[in-house]
């Protein structure tokens, strides 16, 4: 067992009944949605059925009206506007969103996406440099702004009027400038976790409305937005999950032609899930950001010239394959440090350091660490004189607050509860190193995080039916429709007990492959479980084991079948 398994208060009997009976669906999937709060066939439908009438009224949003307004009148005086990006995912559909839609709407802007080695995150100075060379009238920033004061300042100095546009944590100095954002205080907006591409998309919807202009060619670029929620991991309810859902329909039933050209190259055809944005487009649209520039990555998701997307797929493809390379080096480089630190063991956080480590790929090596040592996680390299770099955290730690307690030591932080960037003094290291150790272990109350596996009911194999032709295709429909999944909308997770091993196997040395049975059903059922060949050594045929699971569709050859995806196992007591 590599998790703590938490299952979750289950139902009671009569409202799982209830509820089973009237959807005419099996009791576990009502014990689930029950858990979820959708007690009634109207919320299961509006879960199931997600609808763009459902959406918020963006006006809701403080300053909306007159972000709306002054937005109105760049377009009507054919205004100077630069488009201000963060070089990341989410930033970079924020600026083509933005751009699309703008030039749908009649005005032509410029796009300016910061140099992630030479000016690091948010709006830097050479930037505004930038903007006020270019001679802007409106300065829109997408994904970054919310701490930018003095920055913005000097824009307004320039006679540069500005529209922030982010969802990051704000702090109580903000930008005298519009702000959108639903998490600053003024702000009553009824869902507080878009992504920053989400906000770009509610000032365009409030534009529309204001115009008066049919919102079809703005639900068009929805596959924007629903790669921005999936990649900055925001959470799939309420208003995210339906644009999330309209997206990812849009994407399947019309790719835009620069992400045909990137899974040809990935030997990835269509329909694509949430998890294949996050696992095949994503990381190729970061590792632009990451190896060379963002602006290439928004060059090519805009572009309609075929010879243009596949050199900038290529390109892009190019900069994930290097990207790769760079993640499994460094990686390596940060196991090797920590087992060379004696003190690691008595640590409640994991921070590593080295100047030649690349700045583009210290986030994801910060979630590799996390795999292998479960603590708050930071990985520093030097930047021009200054270490940079980024940290990552799970529940129930909220990584800006902890940031935030030892912000005497930083020179900037920013982020959300699970990911943030930072930058500090080389001498302040030390300082900064113990600060977060001690804000780590009083969060934690000096006890030792465990990985946690919250499991959302427990079922008999008996529950998916008899016959897989008919009963297992039902129950595959059923649980696809959860989906999109992620925060906020995890994807089912169950418990079975007392399986009997058929047979088993270990693939490519890391990855279990087992036939299981279980008493009541005469239906053997395949698993697998990746990344759990260690569990090997305890199997053997006419064992019985108790396994956590999801289920999944496995196609092969053309055949569709019901699969369990292991995500723990441990022998039956």
């Amino acid at each position: 067992m590599k998790s703590n398994w938490n299952l979750k208060a289950q139902a009671p009997a009569a409202a799982v009944l209830a509820l089973s009976e009237e959807l005419k669906i099996p009791s576990f999937v009502a014990r689930v949605l029950l858990q979820r709060g959708f007690d009634n066939r109207q919320k299961a439908i509006a879960f199931f059925k997600p609808q763009q009438n459902e959406l918020h009224d963006p006006f809701l949003m403080f300053q909306m009206h007159a972000a709306v307004h002054r937005l109105q009148r760049a377009i009507a005086k054919q205004e100077r506007v630069l488009l201000y990006g963060d070089y990341d995912v989410d930033g970079t559909t924020a600026v083509a969103l933005m751009a699309e839609q703008l030039s749908i709407l009649g005005l032509s802007c410029s796009y300016y996406i910061p140099d992630r080695y030479k000016e690091g995150y948010g709006v830097s100075s050479t930037g505004i440099d930038f903007a006020i060379e270019q001679q802007i009238d409106l300065l829109i920033t997408l994904d970054c702004g919310i701490k930018a004061k003095v920055e913005l300042e000097r824009a307004q100095k320039a006679n540069i009027d500005v529209i922030v546009c982010d969802h990051h944590q704000p702090d109580s100095n903000l930008p005298d400038v519009l702000i959108l954002n639903p998490k600053q205080a003024d702000c009553t907006y009824p869902f507080k976790e878009l992504s920053g591409c989400g906000v770009a998309f509610k000032l365009l919807q409030g534009l529309y409305q204001q115009l008066q202009v049919s919102e079809e060619n703005l639900f068009k670029s929805l596959d924007l937005v629903a790669l921005s929620i999936g990649a900055d991991i925001v959470d799939l309810k309420d208003e995210n999950r339906t644009l999330c859902a309209k997206g990812l329909a849009h994407l399947n039933a019309s790719p835009r032609p620069a992400f045909q050209a990137i899974l040809a190259l990935a030997a990835k055809s269509l329909p694509l899930s949430l998890r294949d944005i996050v696992f095949i487009l994503a990381p190729r649209i970061n590792a632009a950001g990451r190896i060379a520039s963002g602006k290439r990555a928004v060059d090519w998701m805009l572009s309609n010239d075929n010879v243009e997307i596949n050199k900038l797929a290529n390109e892009i493809n190019n900069d994930n394959l290097t990207r790769r390379a760079l993640d499994k080096d460094i990686t390596d480089q940060a196991l090797a440090q920590i087992e060379s630190n004696q003190a690691f063991h008595n640590e409640f956080s994991t921070i590593v350091h080295d100047p030649s480590w690349h700045k583009g790929v210290v986030g994801i090596v910060a979630s590799r660490l996390i795999e292998t040592h479960y603590r708050p996680t930071i990985v520093l390299t030097t930047s021009n004189g200054v270490l940079t770099g980024s940290a990552r955290c799970m529940a129930p730690l909220n990584l800006y607050v902890l940031l935030e307690q030892c912000q005497q030591h930083l020179l900037q932080f920013g982020g959300h509860q699970f990911a943030a960037g930072l930058s500090l003094l080389p001498e302040n290291l030390p300082h900064f190193k113990k600060a977060f150790d001690e804000q780590v272990a009083n969060a934690l109350s000096n006890q030792r995080l465990q990985r946690q596996l919250d499991i959302d009911t427990q079922i008999e194999f008996k529950e998916l039916g008899t016959q897989p032709q008919v009963h297992f295709t039902r129950i595959l429909q059923i649980i696809a429709a959860f989906e999109p999944c992620g925060p906020g909308n995890m994807h089912p997770v169950f418990l079975a007990k007392r399986c009997l091993v058929l047979a088993f196997k270990v693939l490519k040395g890391a990855h279990l492959k087992l036939k299981l049975i279980q008493e009541g059903s005469h239906v053997p059922i395949d698993a697998i479980g990746f990344q759990l060949a260690t569990f090997e050594k305890e199997l053997a045929v006419g064992v019985y084991i108790d396994i956590v699971f999801q289920i999944s569709p496995n196609t092969y050859m053309n055949r569709t079948t019901l699969q369990l995806m292991l995500q723990d196992v441990c022998t039956s007591v």
